[in-house]
């Protein structure tokens, strides 16, 4: 397994931070520069996002989105079967490290992902995780990829998926919904934010944060143009979940 941080080059405390956590629980990281999508040109951006499903998105979460895709790409090219990917605002729990080995250990070939991280809603029952409190479960709702660990075949499918950059990199739910690759998660929870993630570099300074609320509401319509253009089927198998099956057996995180 390869261990990936994803850091911009500018924030040295929070890459220390990333590589202290993975030393304490026995880890050995490579840092990978993330790309400060602040610095792309208007014709980087052009370039390397879909025309119109992309609107909403910030310059950041562009550069955050193409950061992870680009992790992919690197595992294509080198043939890496599995990695954690981080983002350098992790904090680990003492035992994450057993628990991912196990995950590692027993991670199918089919595409799949396994969160570290809390997840909003997921599926009663699950797998328990031997020697361990913790249980893996299918997840129905989830945000945030600072923490997970990927296969090679999902890494292709999520990387033909989303490039050109269209999603967040972490929008886990639509993903789910239309089935791209598997999605567990671990619970309780193994992979969690640090106070690092207060200081956001998404939303860097006070600019960026008056602009927040126009680019949300931007992105929200965007994103309901993309849910409409979702397959029929698709749309049928998810409102056939809705009526069916959420109310019975879905979870949501306390």
């Amino acid at each position: 397994m390869k261990v990936f941080i994803i850091n911009l080059e500018k924030y040295a405390a929070r890459k220390n931070h990333a590589l202290n956590q993975c030393q304490n629980i026995g880890l050995q990281a490579e840092v990978f520069n993330a790309i400060d999508g602040r610095l792309l040109s208007l014709q980087d951006i052009k370039d390397q996002t879909h025309p119109e499903l992309s609107a909403g998105l910030t310059e950041s979460e562009i550069g955050c989105a193409l950061s992870h895709q680009g992790v992919y790409q690197k595992m294509l090219s080198e043939n890496i079967d599995v990695a954690l990917v981080l983002e350098d605002d992790v904090q680990f729990d003492d035992n994450s490290c057993d628990i991912i080995s196990y995950l590692v250990a027993n991670i199918p070939n089919h595409p799949t992902l396994y969160l570290l991280s809390d997840v909003r809603k997921y599926l009663r029952g699950g797998k328990k995780i031997s020697d361990s409190e913790h249980k893996l479960v299918t997840v129905s709702q989830a945000a945030l990829a600072h923490a997970y660990i990927i296969n090679l075949s999902a890494a292709k499918k999520l990387y033909d998926f989303m490039n050109p950059v269209w999603l967040e990199a972490d929008r886990w739910t639509y993903l789910i919904e239309c089935g791209v690759v598997d999605i567990k998660a671990v619970v309780p929870a193994v992979g969690h934010l640090s106070e690092l993630s207060y200081e956001s570099t998404i939303w860097h300074c006070e600019a960026e944060l008056e602009r927040k609320k126009v680019i949300r509401e931007l992105r929200k319509v965007t994103v309901n143009k993309i849910r409409k253009k979702r397959p029929l089927l698709i749309k049928v198998k998810n409102s056939m979940w809705r009526i069916f099956m959420r109310p019975f057996f879905e979870i949501k995180r306390d």
